[in-house]
């Protein structure tokens, strides 16, 4: 399934789409509008705005947004070129791309929070605000695209292998010690 808006770019009336409590979402959606989850969706979620995830809500899969809220449970992967608010008991497994992330004490984190350098962000940005509401997510090749930057632009290692730099130079590390290491279930 894929849901498609095609609102004049980069603008938002305020009224986010929304999904209903009672309603399992599956598939891929692309919109410029906000969009608010009160139910289960499972799958990529693209906007060019903010995407709120209630309180009894469960989402599985990737988002891509400018603004991310979560009161709810999520599990995959978060690329957002704005903030990330994880309210109340809110519960976050996967990795999360960020400028800035605020949680509250409540919150169950079992998540890799990683920020890209700044100048990759207006790159972002710039392809999110640009992005074709006409072409199907599932075959749009700025979604790979807008992953790839988030993931290539952060400096994280496993173990002594490098996985990905930060673009301002290398730090100097020790090899036999991982600077950051990601918990694999």
């Amino acid at each position: 399934m894929a849901i498609m808006n095609n609102s004049t770019p980069g603008r938002d009336n305020g009224i986010p789409i929304l999904i209903p409590e009672e309603s399992i979402l599956e598939g891929y959606i692309k919109t410029r509008k906000s969009f608010k989850i009160e139910s289960d969706f499972y799958g990529t979620l693209l906007s060019t705005q903010k995407v709120i995830i209630d309180s009894n809500s469960t989402v599985k899969g990737d988002i891509i947004c400018s603004e991310l809220i979560i009161s709810g449970t999520f599990e995959g992967n978060i690329f957002c070129t704005g903030k990330v608010e994880c309210n109340g008991n809110a519960k976050i497994t996967g990795k999360v791309y960020t400028k800035l992330f605020q949680n509250e004490d409540s919150c169950d984190l079992n998540c890799l929070i990683q920020v890209p350098n700044n100048e990759i962000f207006e790159t972002i940005r710039e392809l999110l605000q640009n992005i074709d509401a006409v072409t199907k997510l599932s075959t749009d090749s700025t979604l790979d695209k807008i992953k790839g930057l988030f993931i290539k632009n952060v400096y994280s290692y496993s173990g002594s292998e490098q996985v990905g730099k930060n673009g301002h130079g290398s730090l100097p590390v020790d090899k036999d010690v991982p600077v950051f290491k990601e918990v694999k279930n």
